[in-house]
């Protein structure tokens, strides 16, 4: 069986080089093949997901260079984009195919988006809908709403849609990122209760980056047709990714240095560092590039909504474990259409320890136990990288733990349990 055995660890110290961001990577791909420069992406990130995006974007004409080893990615746009009848492959990546409708949309011809058995159990309809309403052939071709579909671009008979951002803000970010290449630009209106505003906040940050205008009024967003371009881009480090490690410190009372951790990022799990210290940890220093962390021996559980970082709620989740008082987790529904549904996996491998866990439909809650009435266990990922990198905090402190099948973090993190292996072996 494939495992990782985790061994209880307290009170140590670590530093270890947090990967480039996936969410800024792949928009930041995208942005690039769109623009009118050959643009060298820096500090990008290799994962799953990323690697999907590089090649749909080779495969779709665009000139890509890359050096693995430097972490950087030279790629040049080609243009109108111009394809027949290709078939592109984007695994479990929901940033790749919902990123890449939109960019599809605004070129010549066929193509035929489909990933794995999950992937055709993630709605994409909220995105669909819209880029039809523009004029864009779309066909499904199993089943309704779902991958896998085959996109056929027609002439564009509007520039204004409105998307349904409940769902997911995945949905805008497409559209807002390709929206610079339709013949007559874009006006977006958001409608429903938008989730995950940060990272549409990150993602309009990022094309004024890449030299795109924008106005923002009301609930509308209007992208002009234009050109744009810049000649280089560094990704900051993954804040998501970051976040374990925060998390680790917090919960055994270590001192953990992060390097490629950027002060303010434009990311949104930025703020989950602001959560953690209203619930102890302490910043020991703090750079422009780094941060030193330093845990508590104890803390109490929070309530709180994690809308806008849905991401953090299997990490915070496991930190309510340890917690002196009972953690409340709501507004979050969107986990259930994640890699897995991160509610029912979590309460599943959570009772297995001999936790408390409390679920419905958009949230749960954590009732803590004494530390001696949780027990080892083999716990289960579900080919979840996020799954896999929270679980494995558990065993820090309970004897017993094996993450099973760890190899799933190669989706974002791939060398994640390398790192976090320095736990044992750093003096």
């Amino acid at each position: 069986m494939n495992y990782f055995e985790v061994k209880r660890k307290l009170q140590f110290e670590l530093e270890v080089d947090i990967p480039g961001s996936k969410s800024i990577t792949n928009r930041a791909l995208v942005l690039a093949a769109l623009s009118e420069c050959e643009v060298t992406l820096k500090n990008i990130l290799f994962s799953d997901d990323t690697n999907h995006m590089i090649k749909a974007l080779s495969d779709l004409g665009n000139k890509i260079w890359i050096d693995r080893e430097k972490k950087e990615l030279k790629i040049r746009g080609e243009g109108k984009l111009n394809y027949d009848n290709l078939d592109i492959y984007v695994g479990n990546s929901g940033t790749t195919i919902r990123f890449l409708t939109s960019y599809l949309a605004t070129g010549d011809g066929k193509v035929k988006l489909y990933g794995d058995e999950r992937m055709s159990e993630r709605p994409i309809k909220s995105l669909i809908d819209p880029l039809r309403e523009l004029g864009i052939k779309i066909n499904y071709l199993k089943n309704e709403g779902y991958p896998p579909f085959e996109i056929e671009t027609k002439p564009i008979l509007s520039n204004k849609v409105k998307v349904d951002g409940s769902e997911s803000s995945q949905y805008i970010t497409s559209l807002l990122i390709s929206a610079s290449k339709f013949p007559k630009g874009l006006e977006i209106e958001l409608t429903g209760k938008v989730i995950s505003k940060p990272y549409i906040k990150m993602s309009l940050a990022m094309m004024k980056e890449f030299g795109i205008s924008y106005r923002r009024y009301e609930n509308k967003i209007y992208i002009p047709n234009q050109k744009f371009g810049i000649n280089e881009y560094k990704v900051e480090g993954d804040c998501s990714s970051a976040s374990y490690f925060l998390a680790m410190a917090l919960i055994t009372n270590s001192k953990v240095k992060l390097n490629n951790y950027k002060k303010n990022s434009i990311q949104g799990d930025y703020e989950f560092l602001q959560l953690l210290k209203s619930m102890g940890l302490k910043v020991v220093e703090e750079t422009e590039n780094s941060i030193t962390v330093q845990g508590v021996c104890s803390y109490k559980g929070v309530t709180v909504d994690l809308n806008d970082m849905p991401d953090m709620a299997q990490t915070l989740a496991v930190i309510a474990l340890f917690a002196t008082t009972p953690t409340r987790i709501y507004n979050v529904k969107s986990m259930r259409i994640k890699e897995t549904d991160r509610i029912t996996a979590l309460k599943n491998e959570i009772i297995k320890i001999g936790g408390s866990f409390r679920e419905w439909e958009d949230g749960f809650e954590i009732v803590p136990t004494f530390e001696e009435n949780y027990k080892g266990a083999e716990l289960k990922t579900y080919n979840d990288h996020r799954m896999a990198m929270a679980l494995s905090l558990i065993g820090l402190r309970v004897e017993g733990v094996k993450i099973l099948e760890p190899d799933c973090v190669s989706k974002t993190f791939p060398n994640y349990f390398e790192l976090f292996s320095k736990i044992y072996y750093n003096k």
